[in-house]
């Protein structure tokens, strides 16, 4: 079983992507994707430029982990790439989401579920009400845009027809 290193992956869906562009490959008998790990095992006879490729084609990058060297995998190290970019941003994104998330829930379920008080300028202002939960999940979607258009997920996903719960929210952000 070869072995190779796939990054970009951030969720379930992701792995599944690779695994199935992997599997379709003609000589591939098993392929098995750890998220968690960011690896891939394939079994077959099959040349690595092409799962790699395959992979690539997901829009994944991937790199086979035996044809490192203890110097190029110094190298890496030291050049950081392999270091973790992704999570240090996602956690700024989710901290900058919570601060409209946070209001956007109080103003638009805290008096129903647990009777808080709404501030006097929305209370029978429904119009005002709607406008402030409009800024707030605008805002919210936003921060978190680079997300969808940095991995450019939407667009294999509106090609191959797989829109998903993910294409749909990107969509919306285009509105």
């Amino acid at each position: 079983m070869k072995q190779y290193e796939v990054t970009g992956m951030s969720c379930a869906a992701c792995s599944a992507r690779v695994e199935k562009a992997v599997s379709k490959i003609e000589g591939v008998t098993s392929c098995s994707v750890n998220l968690l790990t960011n690896s891939m095992g394939v079994e077959g006879a099959v040349d690595a430029q092409t799962v790699i490729e395959a992979v690539e084609a997901a829009g994944y990058k991937a790199a086979e982990k035996e044809s490192r060297t203890g110097q190029e995998a110094g190298r890496m190290e030291k050049s950081g790439e392999l270091k973790d970019k992704e999570t240090p941003e996602m956690k700024k994104r989710l901290i900058a989401s919570l601060c409209f998330l946070i209001p956007l829930m109080y103003l638009s379920m805290g008096h129903m579920m647990w009777g808080w008080k709404v501030p006097e300028i929305v209370s029978e202002n429904h119009v005002a009400m709607g406008i402030i939960q409009l800024l707030l999940t605008t805002a919210v979607m936003v921060i978190n845009q680079k997300f969808f258009i940095k991995r450019r997920i939407w667009i294999p996903w509106l090609l191959l027809a797989q829109a998903r719960l993910t294409a749909t929210v990107f969509m919306l952000c285009l509105r």
